[in-house]
């Protein structure tokens, strides 16, 4: 079986994706990012 790899995101694309959830709520930001909410 092969292992998961997962995604590296930077640190400015991490602080951009939570100013988005600030601004839009945490479950529309994770919506327009294209990742779950548990991950903001």
């Amino acid at each position: 079986m092969k292992k998961k790899s997962y995604t590296r995101y930077s640190d400015a694309y991490r602080q951009e994706a939570l100013a988005l959830a600030d601004r839009i709520g945490v479950a529309a930001a994770a919506r327009e990012l294209g990742i779950h909410a548990s991950q903001l």
